[in-house]
């Protein structure tokens, strides 16, 4: 299951694949999912492993959606492990400019940082793909 950002030559995909620990209820270790991000970027490809949290994935959908529904604000997707980061802001032309960081190893590698801009048709495809990804990884316990 994978989600996409894309806009002009740039695209980001994560793909999701398991639970790392799906015999956990904990909430702090039942979150996490085990996926993999690739990124085009003009001059740059990165495609490397990650662990990401279903509660990121959640607020980062909520943030979205809301964003879609206002036609203004933003929405961020912040990585606990700091693998990546992504900030979006809805602009008055109807655009969506996207700040994307990427590090790998996490915390001390090798790190990227770009932004680009999208049309905001593809807000409703992302949420719907965020969804299905909750869907079949629910945010497991309570903080």
């Amino acid at each position: 299951m994978n989600f996409f950002i894309a806009g002009e030559d740039t695209k980001i995909e994560i793909e999701v694949f398991t639970q790392s620990y799906p015999d956990s209820t904990d909430y702090w270790d039942g979150n996490w999912l085990n996926a993999t991000i690739d990124c085009e970027v003009p001059g740059f490809n990165a495609k490397f492993d990650l662990h990401i949290r279903t509660d990121e994935l959640q607020d980062f959908s909520n943030q979205v959606k809301e964003m879609a529904r206002k036609k203004t604000g933003k929405a961020a997707l912040y990585n606990l492990d700091g693998y990546v980061e992504i900030e979006a802001v809805f602009e008055e032309a109807g655009t969506i400019s996207w700040t994307a960081s990427l590090c790998y190893p996490a915390g001390n590698g090798a790190s990227l940082k770009f932004d680009f801009s999208a049309d905001q048709s593809r807000l409703h495809q992302l949420i719907q793909e965020l969804d299905e990804i909750i869907s079949v990884f629910p945010v497991v316990g309570a903080p």
